[in-house]
């Protein structure tokens, strides 16, 4: 018998990933041109469009730009800070561009707000799009280690009709055309996974001990190398979402940790042939840092694509795992 969360909030779908980049034109064209990742729409996130702001509890007023777009049916959107007080502009400002927000569409945003709120989740910024909607609830939950975005189902028409580019074909040799995970490096993943079971409902988790035998030929900056880490994965609607907490070795999460902290850190996509992602990735310019195999015929390359502002793993899903996982929570009798 399946377990039941006990969430009073319980998170289906991931409704989209995104990006804080400084400028949307440019990025969104070079995931036009390397991932083949596209056609974009444009908006302007201002007033009057956008209207009743509140920024860390009090009303504020800023101005943004989004480039946004599907990718098997999951939302991609680049976010860029211009000018007034923004949690886009306080990443940039941290971190630099990168990953920073998953969404989730609920029925009532306020009243989803108020429940996290009562656990100790307090909204970080808000704002309502249009003379109808709300939009942009964003909690950031620490016990996760992402910030995650409320966002009102749509009942009415849009406030205003984006600009729209042509539909031209992209010259992107590796062609992205769906999501397939978003990781977070975590310090302790078993416990970061009870919490998203326990805060949101995601789950339930399988948890491996990602180390030799069943992880090898590991390979770090070009030169083999020892890991030892734990994973712990769980879909979210199409996409899956991952947690990874390195513990001994050589990775590049180990590094994003040192120098981070705990967040969000790639996006991932399945392909059939990992060696022939990476292969035609290089002959672009963009080199593996980190890679490796498991399972039955199982491989990853992860590449630091630069001018798309984060790392991309590209995975190569084994026949058979070849492993029991540890599994939370477990299935009841």
């Amino acid at each position: 018998m399946a377990p039941l969360s006990p969430a009073k909030v319980q998170v289906k779908e991931l409704g989209q990933i995104a990006l804080i980049v400084k400028d949307v034109q440019i990025v969104s064209e070079n995931y036009w041109n390397i991932l083949g990742i596209g056609s974009w729409t444009f908006r302007a996130w201002e007033p009057p469009l956008i209207h009743d702001r509140r920024y860390k509890g009090r009303p504020a007023w800023a101005r943004e730009s989004l480039a946004v777009t599907a990718l098997g049916g999951v939302g991609f959107e680049l976010c860029q800070y211009i000018d007034g007080e923004s949690i886009y502009k306080d990443f940039i400002e941290e971190h630099g561009e990168g990953l920073q927000h998953m969404n989730f569409a609920v029925d009532d945003q306020d009243a989803t707000a108020e429940i996290l709120a009562k656990q100790g989740f307090p909204s970080i910024r808000s704002g309502r799009n249009g003379p109808n909607g709300r939009t942009g609830n964003y909690i950031y939950i620490e016990p996760l280690h992402a910030v995650w975005e409320l966002v009102e189902r749509r009942r009415g028409p849009q406030a205003a009709e984006p600009v729209r580019q042509p539909e031209p074909i992209s010259p992107a040799k590796v062609q992205v055309k769906a999501f397939g995970q978003v990781g977070i490096v975590v310090k302790d993943a078993q416990a970061v996974a009870e919490n998203y079971w326990n805060i949101l409902g995601i789950g339930p988790w399988t948890i491996y001990n990602w180390e030799a035998p069943f992880v090898y030929e590991h390979m770090y900056r070009g030169q083999p190398a020892f890991v030892k880490a734990k994973i712990a994965q769980a879909r979210v609607g199409a996409v899956q979402l991952e947690l990874y907490q390195p513990i001994e070795g050589e990775s590049v999460y180990a590094d994003f940790l040192a120098e981070r902290g705990e967040g969000m850190h790639h996006i991932g996509c399945f392909v059939d042939n990992a060696d022939e992602t990476a292969a035609e990735m290089e002959m672009e310019g963009f080199r593996t840092v980190e890679s490796g195999r498991y399972g039955n015929n199982g491989a990853y390359c992860c590449i630091d694509i630069k001018p798309l502002r984060t790392l991309w793993q590209f995975v190569q899903r084994p026949k058979t795992m070849g492993v029991e996982p540890v599994r939370f929570p477990k299935e009841m009798a």
